[in-house]
């Protein structure tokens, strides 16, 4: 995977009877690397096994990555704020938005 800062995607979470920004960047990436002990070579595979717990994780670290830039502090079970995305329909929209999100990374480096 390439270094560079290339891919940004910004979408929004229901969660808790409110909506959340999320912002999908790098620091997005690193916050759930370090935190989920994931290695940077392993994220494809890891999302590849286990997509049901990988998409709702990108969304919660996207969801802490926005509030880093807007000083504000979240704080939900992980397990729960999975339970609530797989459960209400938003799994497709948030793939899309990671999709979007990686491909213009992809574009960034032709």
């Amino acid at each position: 995977m390439d270094l560079s800062n290339n891919f940004r995607g910004e979408f929004k979470i229901d969660f808790n009877k409110k909506k959340h920004d999320a912002l999908f960047t790098m620091n997005a990436l690193r916050l759930l690397l370090k935190n989920e002990k994931i290695d940077l070579k392993d994220f494809d595979s890891w999302v590849s096994s286990d997509p049901l717990t990988a998409v709702p994780l990108i969304a919660y670290y996207s969801v802490v990555n926005s509030c880093v830039y807007s000083k504000k502090k979240f704080s939900a079970d992980k397990e729960f704020f999975i339970a609530e995305i797989l459960d209400s329909g938003q799994i497709d929209m948030i793939s899309e938005a990671i999709a979007d999100a990686m491909s213009s990374e992809e574009a960034g480096k032709k």
